[in-house]
Order: C-alpha cells, then sequence, then structure tokens
C-alpha cells in the first residue's frame, strides 16, 4: 500500500483544506460528516503516557446524536499484575454510577496453542474482564467493546467485546465477552480502569456510530 502526501488539497470550488502541508478551518464538521452519512465519527482520544487511575469519556461526547458508541483501546499495559480491564456507567455525568447487575458470558481461545473455555456469570458495580492479564515488558492488550442502548430509556443496554491480551502466565488470548444490563436510564459517562493498580499506559478511542 502507498502512501500519498500533498502539500495543497483544495475542493471543487477552489477553498483551500490543506494549504502547505496544513489542515485549515475549512475541513468538514462532525455534523457536516455526519449528514453526508459517513459511517462514524470519533469523538475523543485519550492517550496515557504516564500512570493513570481511569480512563473517561463524559456528556459532552455520549449524547443522544448517536445510538451506538465503540470504544477501542490499544497498546494497553497495567500497572499491576493480573487484573482485570473494567468499566461502569452514569447517568449524571460520573457524580454516581449505576449499580445494576451486569449479566455476562465469555469464550476465550490460547493463541498458538490449544485451550478455550466458556461460561457465563454476574458482576456487580461494574462490567469485568472474566479472564485476567499480565503485565510482562513488551505485551500488550488492544481491542474494541460496542456499546448498544446507552441513551436509550426504553431499552436495556448491551455491550460487545473482542481483544486479544496476554494472559497472566505470559500466553496470548483471543477473548470474545458480552454484558446484558436490564437499565433503561440514558447513560452519559463511560469510566474505564483496571480491578486493581493504575493503567500504566495506552490509548482509548471514543467512536460514535451515524444513526
Amino acid at each position: 500500500m502507498g502512501t500519498l502526501k500533498v502539500d495543497n488539497l483544495q475542493k471543487r470550488d477552489g477553498t483551500s483544506l490543506i494549504t502547505s502541508g496544513v489542515a485549515t478551518s475549512n475541513l468538514l464538521s462532525a455534523s457536516a460528516l455526519r449528514t453526508a452519512g459517513v459511517g462514524q465519527i470519533k469523538l475523543n482520544t485519550t492517550d496515557i503516557t504516564s500512570s493513570t487511575a481511569t480512563a473517561n469519556f463524559n456528556s459532552t461526547y455520549i449524547t443522544d446524536t448517536y445510538d451506538i458508541f465503540q470504544l477501542r483501546y490499544s497498546g494497553l499495559d497495567p500497572v499491576t499484575d493480573g487484573v482485570s480491564l473494567r468499566g461502569r456507567l452514569s447517568t449524571d455525568n460520573g457524580s454516581s454510577f449505576i449499580t445494576t447487575t451486569y449479566k455476562t458470558g465469555y469464550y476465550y481461545n490460547k493463541i498458538s496453542g490449544s485451550g478455550s473455555s466458556q461460561s457465563g456469570s454476574s458482576q456487580s458495580n461494574y462490567f469485568s474482564d472474566t479472564l485476567t492479564v499480565g503485565n510482562d515488558s513488551g505485551f500488550q492488550h488492544s481491542g474494541i467493546i460496542t456499546f448498544y442502548g446507552l441513551r436509550s430509556t426504553t431499552h436495556h443496554k448491551v455491550l460487545i467485546q473482542e481483544h486479544v491480551i496476554n494472559g497472566t502466565n505470559g500466553v496470548p488470548y483471543h477473548v470474545a465477552q458480552n454484558w446484558y444490563i436490564e437499565n433503561t436510564s440514558a447513560i452519559n459517562y463511560i469510566e474505564m480502569s483496571f480491578s486493581s493498580g493504575n493503567i500504566s499506559k495506552g490509548i482509548f478511542s471514543l467512536y460514535g456510530m451515524v444513526k
């Protein structure tokens, strides 16, 4: 795959979008992209480069403009070994968090080896990965969580996750997990953390799926 590099880029009417390699204020807005039918809009990226307790996405980004949200994470490492990536949801922009039971099920398979398992359970306060991760040097955890019905006041919430992790035994796993939340309140805040210790580093990006 090649890379196209330009110093100047203009629309058909001659309006500059890039001048001397620098983007101008004439670039399409998120609103214009939605109207044009673009499938998803990046709402925010949080790049964690030093030990941090949580990554948060508030009511600035989680609005009625979108029906579905996707949270992508890459290069994610915990400070503490043997912990779970987890999250919780708020209806009041992080002042408090819902305590509804998170019904969950998961499936995993070992990468480059034999071994798989699946099971289901219930979790309290947090939606949390069942399989814990390690903090070995050089490994990373990357994946995506799709949130359905966050802003709905008539439907329950559905979360679907797929990621590749480094287990505490130093073996990588592919994991698919989901959560069902019997709550019909409109959510406007997502908090992500590890079950113990801080996030060492990683990138979280939140996207909104256009209606």
